[in-house]
């Protein structure tokens, strides 16, 4: 009996070893495209994640600038998208905002990206909890779909709150018509890409 468990133990040592349960193996190396997007606690740095998520064409960090729940979320359309497109942001929320990024980031080949810039920007009614972020905004979309490739501009307000994670998150989108030279607004780039 004493040499069956001798055998089996010897037996099980050797099967152990051969399946390489004890060896180290080479670590992976950190993904690349999350280090570029730090958690959102301040407000500037959910700005850089949100305007970053675009030319990354990252739907994750897109998604992590906005409330988790639906009914938290409001996009307010410039008034011209409003007046084409009534039916399409009458019940605009988190998923049709989410699907906006979707559509738009599979319009682009994997070498090609949006370009989102900024100008003009400022912090206003800056409380412990909550500001408002204005800016200028222009969007360069030249992707393998002739049908939306344009340079959409406009004036951007985004109120800006802090979740009970303590991070930042845009809960009012308003979108203004900038009155220069006759550009879309990206309203108007969302309405064509919310079906």
């Amino acid at each position: 009996m004493k040499t069956i468990n001798y055998y089996f133990l010897i037996l099980f040592f050797v099967l152990l070893v051969s399946c390489e349960l004890f060896r180290t193996r080479t670590p992976e190396e950190p993904d690349e495209t999350n280090l570029n997007f730090p958690p959102a606690t301040t407000p500037q740095t959910l700005i850089d994640n949100f305007t970053k998520s675009f030319s990354q064409k990252n739907i994750t960090i897109y998604r992590s600038c906005f409330p988790t729940e639906t009914n938290f979320f409001r996009f307010i359309p410039s008034s011209d998208a409003l007046s084409f497109f009534p039916s399409v942001f009458q019940n605009w929320n988190i998923n049709s905002e989410i699907n906006f990024a979707k559509n738009l980031f599979n319009k682009f080949s994997p070498q090609e990206n949006p370009v989102f810039s900024l100008e003009n920007k400022t912090f206003s009614s800056y409380t412990t909890d909550s500001t408002l972020f204005i800016a200028d905004y222009e969007l360069n979309v030249n992707s393998k779909d002739n049908s939306i490739n344009n340079v959409y501009k406009g004036t951007l307000q985004l109120v800006l709150v802090i979740d009970k994670s303590g991070l930042w998150k845009i809960i009012r989108w308003y979108d203004f018509n900038k009155q220069i030279n006759g550009f879309q607004t990206i309203s108007i780039l969302k309405a064509k890409l919310s079906s």
